[in-house]
């Protein structure tokens, strides 16, 4: 649903087009540097409670647990954003945490297209990769693949989708001219928006300086999942009881019963995207 330009929040014409015809735009301002160092030490100390270096499948859907949490899934300057490319109707899906620690050369995500695994059309879902911390590519920025005709697109890698750590630190690379890789740079503060069709993944971090990526699943109120009845928090105007389970949003934290539950959610979120995947057959 696009924003028309007069009631459109933070997108300019540029931003809107690339959008349409790429998957992506960045970078969109989301916060001020205060509330993303703040944000940051959030999820350091959240990693430090899961083990100090937790897997990214791991550390996901602390929105439905931790205040702090929630309250980045509706920064207004996020949602204002968000709103421009979904609509009014907007629900929080997923969170992620993408950290990468300092001088790890072996750690990176593999090519991979959001699609296959949330069960959404790319037009009912958006994601908010926030940068926390810095995002460069010497510590391993995402990058995308700018393709118009991305969904219909047959573009892969053999292999491309394992990710993760390999002895060796290489990383398999799209059959792509080298300018159609584009390295979604983000100062703190900023993020980046993409659909679900863009093909995209990360390299490791060479550099001495961490990376921290919050990542927010948004879908639109009237999205309809290909199975399951997924958990979702309303994070504005209103969506489908029928399409989504929808809960409020955490108010207070006990962390020990907080941390458990974000467990069960994790485990639960992950089972449904692997079963996503097998229905979609990829």
């Amino acid at each position: 649903m696009e924003q028309s330009s007069s009631s459109r929040h933070t997108l300019t014409d540029e931003q809107l087009s690339s959008y349409r015809r790429y998957g992506f735009a960045f970078p969109l301002d989301a916060m001020s540097d205060d509330r993303a160092a703040h944000y940051c030490d959030e999820c350091n100390a959240l990693e430090q409670l899961l083990g100090g270096r937790p897997r990214t499948v791991e550390v996901r859907q602390m929105h439905l647990h931790f205040p702090w949490a929630h309250r980045l899934c509706t920064e207004p300057a996020v949602l204002n954003a968000v709103e421009d490319v979904l609509g009014p109707n907007i629900v929080v899906w997923a969170t992620e945490l993408f950290a990468k620690a300092e001088e790890d050369p072996n750690l990176w995500i593999g090519w991979h297209r959001d699609r296959t695994y949330t069960g959404f059309a790319a037009t009912e879902a958006t994601t908010a990769w926030i940068a926390l911390a810095p995002s460069v590519e010497a510590n391993g920025c995402m990058q995308v693949i700018a393709e118009p005709d991305r969904a219909t697109s047959q573009l892969d890698v053999p292999q491309a989708r394992r990710g993760g750590r390999l002895p060796t630190g290489t990383r398999p690379k799209p059959d792509v001219p080298d300018d159609d890789i584009v390295n979604v740079e983000l100062k703190a503060g900023q993020m980046s928006l993409h659909d679900g069709d863009v093909y995209h993944g990360s390299g490791a971090n060479v550099s001495r300086i961490k990376r921290v990526g919050f990542a927010i699943r948004y879908v639109r109120g009237d999205a309809k999942p290909i199975q399951f009845r997924p958990t979702a928090v309303v994070a504005r105007g209103r969506a489908s009881s029928e399409t989504f389970d929808i809960v409020p949003a955490p108010t207070v934290t006990d962390v020990e019963p907080a941390l458990a539950a974000m467990k069960r959610s994790a485990t639960a979120h992950l089972d449904a995207m692997l079963e996503n995947v097998k229905k979609l057959g990829a």
